[in-house]
């Protein structure tokens, strides 16, 4: 199967249903389709679909794609996970190291992403930590103030 081919099958059986593991998504197409695809490209194709795990309400998080509207509120929903999520930022030389609750810290990276802060360099999320990377102290100091509307003390 040709890559596009792959790519709008899973982000169709992702829409449809809701997937808390890669290897879930990898069953679920080997028995419907009776296709195989190993879970490190179905990881390739998420993160090329743009299909993020989104925390529930008892930290399980699932598969989702989120729409145009949601990856233009990015500022909104990332004001709103400050309020409720992000536990602690600290700015350590050229990057930012932001602690969430459990689960949160791929969605906050994935706002953060959307808003394309030019000044900063990447992002890396895991579980409830991210980091994110700038040039300089200066200039990770300015992203804070870009993300969270005050300068960081």
């Amino acid at each position: 199967m040709k890559k596009s081919k792959r790519l709008d099958l899973i982000l169709t059986v992702v829409k449809q249903n809701r997937f808390y593991t890669k290897e879930d998504i990898a069953n679920y197409i080997d028995m419907h389709f009776g296709i195989r695809y190993s879970v490190t490209t179905i990881g390739r194709d998420l993160k090329e679909l743009k299909i993020f795990k989104m925390p529930t309400v008892g930290n399980q998080s699932y598969y989702k794609k989120l729409d145009n509207t949601q990856q233009m509120d990015a500022k909104t929903k990332l004001e709103h996970y400050y309020e409720e999520e992000i536990q602690d930022i600290t700015i350590k030389n050229s990057y930012l190291i932001i602690k969430t609750s459990p689960g949160f810290a791929q969605c906050i990276n994935y706002f953060i992403d959307q808003m394309n802060i030019e000044e900063v360099l990447g992002t890396v999320g895991g579980n409830d930590t991210l980091m994110v990377l700038t040039s300089s102290e200066d200039m990770a100091k300015y992203v804070h103030y870009k993300l969270f509307g005050y300068k960081y003390a």
